[in-house]
């Protein structure tokens, strides 16, 4: 199964914590043979929450770099660029339904390459009616789901 994670889930590389999201949930997916993929938009995503927490001095910047490097070479992460066209297209469209484009990249990027978006986002979770029409007409096998869902079904 390929699943998109969606950014948070990359925060535990940067030693952030996640309520609910344990911290070798990665490893966790990948021994139950899953490809685990992410937008490359989702590590900038994660660097700019690690550097505020840097700068207010509740995160080291040794630990930012360690997350990075992490989640920029780690092999258990396929990565997609956000600048791959038939996301850039499709996350355009997606723009009128949701206000951050980070969203809606990480969303297209799911819609286009996966079986699975983990997201803890409600919206996404429960996206309009006009987008899911849009979504399942791309993909329509693609299940969204939040970590808890995805536990309940699958296991982890």
């Amino acid at each position: 199964m390929r699943i998109c994670l969606d950014s948070s889930y990359l925060l535990p590389l940067f030693g952030i914590g996640l309520e609910g999201v344990p911290d070798d949930l990665l490893s966790r997916l990948s021994e139950k043979g899953h490809e685990l993929l992410i937008n490359e938009i989702s590590i900038f995503e994660c660097v700019a929450k690690a550097a505020k927490l840097v700068i207010s001095g509740r995160l080291r910047l040794k630990r930012l770099t360690e997350g990075l490097l992490g989640a920029a070479y780690s092999p258990m992460l396929i990565r997609v660029s956000p600048y791959d066209l038939d996301t850039a297209r499709l996350a355009m469209g997606v723009r009128r339904f949701l206000h951050d484009f980070i969203d809606c990249i990480i969303l297209a990027t799911a819609v286009m390459h996966a079986d699975v978006l983990l997201t803890e986002d409600r919206l996404l979770l429960r996206p309009p009616d006009q987008l899911l029409r849009r979504i399942r007409a791309v993909n329509p096998e693609l299940a969204i789901m939040s970590l808890r869902g995805y536990a309940e079904r699958h296991g982890l």
